[in-house]
């Protein structure tokens, strides 16, 4: 998997040379932070495509069960991205208004650590 560099907002950047390219764990980490960060109503040509913990989140005060699912949705919304072999070390954790999620995936070609915030 070959994708080209972001800056910290998001924005593509220009590719100067093929060496700048994200490559191998890197390109999969990348690809995994896109689809986190793309929300359940936020594209337009596909309202329903992107994650759904926004709404997960909205529906009701969260037990301890609730994050449980929390951590089994998003470790299976992880495993779907293209180039993701496994999803381990998975650590969640809601404090105030935060919602964090931390965890390593496999990949062919090795690992990468993935950080979330929403």
């Amino acid at each position: 998997m070959i994708l080209r560099p972001v800056d910290s907002n998001g924005d593509i950047l220009p590719v100067l040379s093929s060496a700048s390219l994200l490559r191998g764990p890197e390109a999969v980490a990348r690809l995994v932070k896109d689809r986190l960060e793309l929300l359940s109503g936020d594209w337009w040509e596909n309202p329903a495509r992107g994650n759904g913990i926004l709404e997960m989140l909205k529906e009701s005060r969260l037990t301890e069960a609730d994050i449980q699912a929390l951590a089994n949705y998003i470790t299976s919304y992880i495993r779907q991205t293209p180039g993701v072999l496994e999803v381990e070390d998975v650590a969640i954790a809601l404090e105030g208004n935060t919602f964090s999620c931390s965890c390593r995936v496999d990949t062919e070609d090795g690992t990468a650590q993935i950080d979330y915030m929403l």
